[in-house]
């Protein structure tokens, strides 16, 4: 299947895609890792200083293993040829600079498009190549902002707060690849490539809006309250913590304390069976006909309750009892935990290193580490026919 030594997999959906990365730090280097992942070859084109997630580690390893590593200082014009060499073999390129570096640069779309009609042109930026923040910066924090993710985490307070997981950065590299893999699919054995716009700011706010606008648990206690004195009250309480919360304001959807001072998570929603479930295997079985909108309103009581019971047993004990009762209770895991779960071991998630994978049907992990820096630009550029290449 693999060749370990060059990473190439003829069973891969992408095996003869050639990729040249320009990106740095997270978003685009976890995009184009995926894109090797599903067998593509990626030619990271570093600058002199190279990527600065080289000092972030292990994430630069485990985001650049199978690529090869290439210095160029675009900004002299000595690097040209090559640069329009590498730009005319490969059928994708992604660059994350901010609207207009890649012109100043000598590679814009519109160049590179003459250098080869076939290419897929990616660029990731915060905002976009258009709008009233074009030229703003932005990192994941900002675009979670402006997305209405920070309002979504904000604590019981109601002061906002960004996710700890950057999912401004993660959702946007989920956007490329589709992008760039959907472009691929048009494009065909003969068509032309294209331009791809990737702003992280729009697929944070995609995210969001699913999430944010998506779920409304108090539109049910207000058609059930209506517009009464007690209405009023809930309004005022009840439905600012649903907005806050969202599922959450369900006291079976949550993590809990065990015996042994471990931590059980919960995970029933709006499921009458698995409410019943869990009810019978807490000795709750009188509160297994409460109605959904009963155990949102009862939630501080009802977790109080869950609290203590579950207190009483350790973690194995009540994994125990939910799986034979039909709950979806899971242990919380530590990321070194992880490592040791069955679930994703039998997934082969993990490598003998213990570097987890790429989550993608028909991926293979690649099995060249990650490249010291600028490891292969003689090899690279020994492969380039530099003389037909005008400066």
């Amino acid at each position: 299947m693999t060749d370990a030594g060059n990473g190439v997999d003829a069973a891969r959906p992408l095996t003869g895609v050639q990729v040249l990365d320009f990106t740095v730090n997270l978003p685009g280097p976890y995009a184009s890792f995926l894109l090797a992942s599903l067998g593509a070859e990626v030619i990271n084109v570093e600058p002199p200083r190279g990527d600065p997630a080289r000092h972030m580690e292990p994430m630069f390893t485990f985001l650049n293993r199978g690529k090869r590593s290439v210095v160029l200082d675009l900004r002299e014009q000595t690097t040209r040829p090559a640069l329009r060499a590498l730009a005319g073999r490969a059928d994708v390129l992604l660059e994350g600079f901010r609207p207009g570096v890649m012109g100043r640069l000598g590679c814009d779309w519109e160049t590179a498009r003459r250098w080869n009609p076939r290419l897929i042109y990616c660029s990731i930026s915060a905002h976009g190549q258009e709008g009233p923040r074009v030229h703003q910066p932005g990192h994941d924090l900002n675009l979670q902002a402006l997305a209405g993710v920070c309002h979504l985490e904000r604590d019981a307070h109601g002061t906002p707060r960004g996710s700890l997981l950057p999912v401004a950065d993660l959702s946007t590299s989920l956007v490329a690849v589709a992008s760039v893999c959907a472009a691929l699919a048009a494009r065909g054995p003969e068509g032309e490539g294209r331009y791809l716009d990737v702003a992280m700011s729009d697929a944070v706010l995609s995210w969001a809006h699913i999430w944010g606008e998506g779920i409304d648990l108090g539109a049910q206690a207000r058609e059930a309250l209506g517009s009464g004195p007690a209405g009023k009250v809930v309004e005022r309480t009840l439905l600012e913590r649903m907005d806050r919360e969202k599922l959450y304001t369900m006291p079976h959807y949550g993590v809990y304390r065990t015996r042994d001072r471990r931590w059980l998570a919960l995970g029933i929603v709006d499921e009458k069976h698995f409410w019943q479930g869990l009810c019978e295997a807490t000795g709750l079985g009188r509160l297994a006909k409460l109605s959904l909108s009963a155990r949102i309103a009862g939630n501080p009581f009802f977790r109080r309750l869950f609290a203590v019971i579950l207190r009483r047993r350790n973690l194995e004990d009540w994994l125990t009892r939910f799986e034979e009762a039909g709950v979806p209770a899971t242990p919380v895991l530590r990321p070194e935990e992880t490592k040791q779960e069955a679930q994703f071991l039998a997934r082969g998630m993990f490598d003998r290193e213990g570097r987890v994978r790429a989550p993608l049907p028909d991926a293979r992990h690649p099995e060249r580490p990650a490249p010291a820096l600028g490891e292969h630009t003689e090899q690279v550029l020994a492969e380039l026919d530099l003389s037909e290449v005008a400066s």
